[in-house]
């Protein structure tokens, strides 16, 4: 289900609350990151992880969001000239170099792993982490409203997303498979 039109006039409004009150930060002070996160406690289940690492039920995580005012400033660059889609996944593998460094430096000292909700699958699972399907619930049917509204008002045609709909996942990387695959020597 995708939003009615009228209500897309809402949605910069409805990000900027939701960014409000998540506490929603960009990664990086100047906002040059595609990558926005905010610090909460875990309150599922508890998850083991594929390389072992376990989350319980009141550890901190770190929940990842795409910045959505970075991709805005992205489509107005000049497409042929200066960037292709091919830059998303590089930009994307630079964001977490940075976070893993600053896990390396003291930040972010208890957190135990960095969880999203995704679109693109395969390509989380090639940045490193482990995809998981999400339970039909409520908050799965919202979440994919607010993203379907999102993907609207970048242009993306309706009739490409009832053609083609979109499955929300949720992806998992570990603070140590993060510090392993990103870490200073990566760099």
């Amino acid at each position: 289900m995708t939003p009615p039109k009228f209500i897309l006039l809402l949605w910069p409004a409805i990000d900027k609350l939701l960014r409000v009150i998540r506490r929603i930060k960009p990664l990086k002070a100047d906002s040059s990151s595609i990558i926005s996160l905010d610090l909460r406690r875990y309150n599922g289940r508890p998850i083991m992880l594929n390389d072992g690492s376990e989350v319980k039920t009141g550890d901190i995580i770190i929940e990842l969001h795409m910045d959505n005012a970075w991709f805005k400033s992205w489509r107005k660059l000049d497409t042929k000239a200066s960037h292709s889609l091919w830059e998303i996944p590089w930009c994307l593998k630079q964001d977490l170099r940075f976070l893993a460094q600053q896990v390396v430096n003291g930040m972010y000292k208890d957190v135990v792993a960095l969880h999203g909700c995704i679109l693109h699958d395969k390509e989380a699972k090639r940045l490193g982490f482990q995809v998981k399907d999400l339970a039909d619930t409520l908050w799965k049917k919202a979440s994919y409203f607010y993203i379907a509204g999102l993907m609207l008002r970048a242009g993306k045609k309706e009739s490409k997303l009832k053609k083609r709909p979109l499955e929300l996942k949720e992806a998992w990387l570990s603070r140590a498979a993060l510090l392993t695959r990103y870490g200073p020597k990566h760099q």
